[in-house]
């Protein structure tokens, strides 16, 4: 069955923001390989509604700036938060000044960059002396290990075609001049109950909406068995964190 290649998110940002949540865990990676102070400048690209951005001018109370190129997504984020900075912009266009970020995050929005080749340029040229990137994603092995792909393998083979393998990342950030680490975060403790089904119907995640609606409904009903043969049935997902950093000439 045919995968569709792209769906609209201005379409789908209400109901976006009804599935995503900010991850407290992510704050504590981010303040334990980083200096922050009132000072700092954090940009979120890629960030959607706003959910983890606004977590970040929370947990650091300093300067934060949110770059996303949905129109909808950014109404619902401003609607949320008034200070933060809001801004319409791209990967590969980020509307900030030369050298002003001191650390970039991507959760989980690399799959949606067109050009990953220009996109690091472009976040290279924003990034301050001994900026550093922090870019939460999930390896092609992590996908593997998730309950949720073995019920619709469907969605593995959609996102395995879009996400970046994090050795190709790591590639591209060292071609760019970065350093790079990994380090593994959870992510979600997922039940496969009712309330996950009704959430694939909705199709919760970007992934499904490159599903067609037979696909959907073969999902929907491989789970419903599953849950009818009452196990318990618990999804632990984990995410990669490529943690790059560049020490810019003076």
């Amino acid at each position: 069955m045919k995968i569709k290649d792209k769906y609209n998110f201005n379409l789908i940002a209400d109901e976006y923001n009804n599935y995503h949540f900010a991850h407290n865990q992510f704050i504590a990676l981010i303040k334990s390989n980083s200096t922050i102070t009132k000072n700092t400048h954090i940009l979120d690209l890629g960030c959607g509604t706003g959910n983890e951005t606004i977590n970040l001018e929370k947990s650091f109370n300093c300067s934060v700036t949110g770059v996303e190129p949905s129109n909808k997504m950014l109404t619902i984020a401003k609607e949320q938060n008034k200070s933060i900075n809001w801004l319409s912009g791209s990967a590969e266009y980020i509307p900030v000044p030369d050298d002003s970020v001191n650390i970039l995050t991507a959760f989980f929005s690399i799959h949606h960059f067109d050009k990953l080749d220009k996109a690091f340029a472009e976040i290279d040229r924003v990034l301050s002396k001994n900026g550093k990137i922090f870019i939460f994603t999930i390896s092609h092995q992590q996908m593997k290990s998730s309950l949720e792909y073995q019920f619709i393998p469907e969605l593995l083979a959609a996102d395995i075609s879009r996400v970046p393998k994090i050795k190709d990342l790591q590639e591209i950030l060292t071609k760019q001049g970065f350093s790079s680490i990994t380090k593994v975060s959870k992510y979600e403790t997922r039940k496969i109950d009712n309330n996950y089904l009704e959430m694939v119907k909705n199709q919760y995640r970007s992934g499904l909406r490159l599903l067609n609606q037979k696909q959907i409904e073969d999902a929907v009903l491989r789970i419903k068995n599953k849950i009818n043969e009452k196990n318990e049935l618990i999804d632990e997902i984990n995410c990669t964190v490529v943690i790059a950093e560049r020490l810019k000439a003076l």
